[in-house]
């Protein structure tokens, strides 16, 4: 019974090629989306999943709050960690480790010359603790041996890197020296971790040695001090709840440090889920990718919407053939076949070309890979050996959709009387009515999500437009930087010598030697305070280390006083944004003139308020100042922004290069432009915005696909109407309008119903913006054009070809 039944379905795809291979290619583009999707949002929702009682396992992290502003820090203070362990109740487990940085590893060699290895990433301080808590299998050595000083500890992976050749046992003994002056013995070698995580660490440091070698004062013993590079994890007891311990970690915090008598700044420790670390958010995951989950949410409505519309294109046509099937219906009724047996028929047939579509969808997913690259993270590849997940995946794609697409069309079908299609009356009067309706609402579903999407596509690049193009108060065009290194010998000396060198280049036009540009993510901030002389005025400044070139190459705009002047500089100098004067309460920026922050910052200019972050942020209050003490320095350099000295950059930066290589020996030499370190504020958007084309176009494809087969459906049913129309006189034009203003009517129906809730998204989701564009009328307007457009073109395609059409054929062929 059921090889008659596929036996029967593709003889009838067979007499049906064109509805078929609509389908299919409706039905493979959206299984392939969804395929993709799946991986991605699998990929990413599987991190820290393989771990032990992972929903009791949380991130101790800190909330900071100084005179209004939040400072989120995934880091804790240091003496928290053991006061953690002794005093807080409802802890089963506990871990600390310090997340380091260090520029370069050298292991001796017995046979040959030391080797050095620089820019080492993934290294930690731990102890024996870690690896009880997060389960590590040990090749070579013990946890305990990280309990002792100069101790150190690596992967497989890493130990392969620095001793190429040697087995883990062999390793054990070996030395490695980290930073000149960190002399380290392994006694360990660990598994790498196979599952996805973000502890990605192949270098454990002994914990005890950060108390003999704290180059980097990771250790600190006041409360006051948060450090991010400071883990701490807890395994709460079962029952316990994290805001039981959060609870327990504020009373453990105004125990040992004293926030009564300040007011301004305020200290908080929550508990972040382990699973939560891999997903964006205020708190950082050690330098590895974040993922997005509005993002990965979104995907997942992409790939519902795609099926969905490949599932609806099916019922369209099915149903619209339903017609010139119902005398076989009819036979089979009257041969014996119960309405069971034709519904499985039906279901047949649905599920052969779902089959197909998922054998076409593994050929299409690379493509589609491609076209969503913005959102698969590195080295994710449809590989199908292994992956019993994907296969099962599929299935139930298949079993979904075919029950979806296939159901409905079913049920209308196998509902004819018998008697009545062999008069020809089973497919008329509400059954027609009936079926049309649900035809045009389908086809506005697929429009109004079509509509939608072009809306969506051209809001999101409008904001991007104007993120990438409005003033931000600085030059951003043309200018490039690069730190110094802080790690060397007579770091100033350097830094001045170097200066003197790029001073000589004929391709620099300003130059400059502070701190960050801007706009950056790396501002420090203090609290300042104010005496007016009524009140005392405390505020979270913002500081940027400048010298008297930086507000020149950058072409900040003075609004009163004087740029900072170089030399010895007592009491300090000080430029404030417009934003800190308003604040201080001077409604004239030359009133803050000669003012003292602090009673010993001078303010000695007023310059105008300019972006110091992405567009997200609001303005905050700023204070250009120049610190000597400040070792981490930037190079600023202004390039010649005209046609002619565009082609001497790269000569330019090769001779600074050079002159950096020759003063910073062995120091590898990086550099940025100021506008595409801008450009990287807004890479979600950018990725937001590339997801919304591929998504629009596959949306506009697949509901195209099914207005093109519905209008070849209507084209045949009218031919012999046709044939007497262009008979009687009839234009191409008028035919053409004829089969067409049904259809359009639809699209334009769509199009109202999705423009509010297109603004109602948009408006949404520029609310995350404290800068945004306005959203003109003509964008809606031009989105309806553009869909109108796309739709009389799909159109044209056959009604232009049925109205063009010899009438004596036409009429021959009724």
């Amino acid at each position: 019974m059921i090889k008659n039944y596929f036996i029967t379905a593709l003889r009838t795809l067979r007499r049906n090629k064109l509805f078929a291979l609509i389908n299919v290619l409706g039905l493979s583009v959206g299984i392939s989306a969804a395929l993709i999707i799946y991986l991605i949002v699998q990929y990413d929702f599987s991190f820290e999943m393989f771990r032990k009682d992972k929903e009791r396992i949380y991130r101790v992290v800190t909330n900071m709050s100084f005179a209004g502003s939040f400072f989120p820090n995934s880091g804790i203070p240091y003496p928290m960690i053991d006061a953690t362990r002794k005093e807080v109740p409802g802890i089963e487990a506990s871990t600390s480790f310090f997340v380091a940085s260090t520029t370069k590893a050298v292991v001796p060699r017995q046979d040959r010359s030391p080797v050095e290895f620089r820019n080492i990433e993934n290294l930690s301080y731990a102890d024996q603790h870690f690896f009880r808590f997060f389960s590590y299998r040990w090749m070579a050595g013990a946890p305990s041996s990280l309990d002792v000083p100069y101790h150190v500890a690596l992967t497989v992976s890493r130990a392969g890197v620095y001793f190429p050749g040697l087995s883990p046992s062999q390793v054990i003994g070996k030395t490695i020296i980290y930073d000149d002056s960190i002399h380290c013995t392994v006694t360990g070698v660990v598994q790498d971790v196979q599952e996805n995580t973000d502890f990605t660490f192949k270098e454990f440091i002994s914990l005890p040695t950060l108390r003999y070698n704290d180059n980097g004062n990771l250790i600190n013993q006041e409360w006051g001090s948060v450090n991010s590079a400071a883990q701490l994890f807890v395994r709460l007891e079962k029952g316990v709840t994290p805001r039981q311990i959060e609870r327990q970690l504020a009373i453990l915090r105004k125990k040992h440090h004293d926030e009564s008598k300040d007011t301004v700044n305020k200290t908080a420790h929550l508990l972040q889920p382990l699973t939560d670390i891999h997903f964006t958010g205020p708190y950082d995951n050690y330098g590895q990718r974040q993922a997005s989950k509005p993002a990965l949410y979104g995907l997942l409505v992409v790939a519902i919407f795609l099926l969905t519309l490949g599932s609806i294109n099916f019922i369209n046509l099915t149903t619209a053939q339903a017609a010139k099937r119902a005398k076989e219906i009819g036979i089979r009724k009257t041969m014996g076949s119960s309405r069971r047996q034709l519904i499985f028929q039906f279901l047949s047939e649905a599920l052969i070309l779902t089959l197909i579509s998922a054998l076409l969808s593994l050929l299409i997913a690379p493509w589609l890979i491609k076209l969503f690259s913005d959102f698969i993270p590195a080295g994710l590849r449809l590989n199908l050996s292994g992956r019993p997940d994907i296969y099962l995946f599929l299935l139930a794609l298949v079993i979904i959709v075919s029950v979806l697409s296939g159901f409905y069309p079913a049920l209308v079908l196998s509902r004819f009387q018998p008697v009545l299609v062999l008069k020809n009356q089973a497919y008329a009067g509400t059954a027609v009515s009936r079926s049309a309706l649900l035809r045009k609402s389908l086809t506005v579903f697929q429009f109004v999500i079509a509509q939608a999407f072009v809306i969506g596509t051209l809001i999101v690049g409008s904001q991007i437009h104007y993120f990438l193009n409005k003033d931000m108060g600085f030059k951003k065009e043309a200018i490039i930087f690069f730190n110094a290194p802080w790690n060397v010998a007579n770091p100033a000396v350097k830094d001045r010598l170097l200066m003197d060198k790029l001073r000589t280049l004929p391709g620099i036009t300003r130059l400059s030697l502070g701190g960050s540009p801007p706009a950056s993510g790396n501002i420090n901030s203090s609290t300042f305070s104010y005496n007016d002389g009524k009140k005392e005025i405390s505020t979270d400044v913002q500081i940027m280390d400048a010298d008297s070139a930086y507000m020149g190459l950058y072409e900040l705009r003075l609004l009163a006083g004087r740029n900072i002047l170089p030399g010895p500089d007592s009491p300090a100098q000080m430029v404030i944004n417009r934003t800190y004067a308003n604040i201080l309460g001077f409604t004239n920026p030359g009133q803050a003139i000669g003012k003292f922050i602090d009673k010993e910052h001078l303010i000695v200019g007023v310059m105008e308020d300019f972006h110091q972050a992405s567009l997200h942020k609001a303005i905050k209050p700023l204070a250009l100042m120049s610190n000597k003490d400040n070792i981490f320095k930037r190079f600023h350099l202004s390039l010649p922004n005209t046609p002619a000295g565009h082609t001497s950059w790269k000569t330019t930066i090769a001779a600074v290069e050079k002159a950096y290589n020759d003063t910073y020996p062995g120091e590898d030499f990086h550099y940025q432009f100021f506008d595409d370190s801008i450009a990287r504020f807004y890479i979600a958007e950018q990725h937001m915005s590339s997801l919304l084309r591929w998504a629009t176009g596959l949306t506009i494809f697949i509901s195209c696909l099914g207005l093109l087969g519905l209008v070849i459906y209507a084209t045949n049913l009218r031919t012999k109407e046709i044939g007497v129309r262009k008979v009687l006189g009839a234009s191409v034009a008028q035919i053409v309008s004829l089969l067409s203003k049904d259809f359009v009517k639809l699209v334009c129906i769509a199009y109202i119903i999705a423009v509010p809730i297109a603004w109602y998204g948009a408006h949404r989701w520029m609310e995350n913006f404290a800068y945004r564009t306005t959203i003109n009328w003509w964008i809606y307007a031009l989105s309806g054009l553009i869909m109108l457009l796309i739709a009389l073109l799909t159109l044209s395609i056959q009604t232009v070809r049925a109205a063009s059409a010899n009438p004596v054929r036409s009429l021959r062929s009724e």
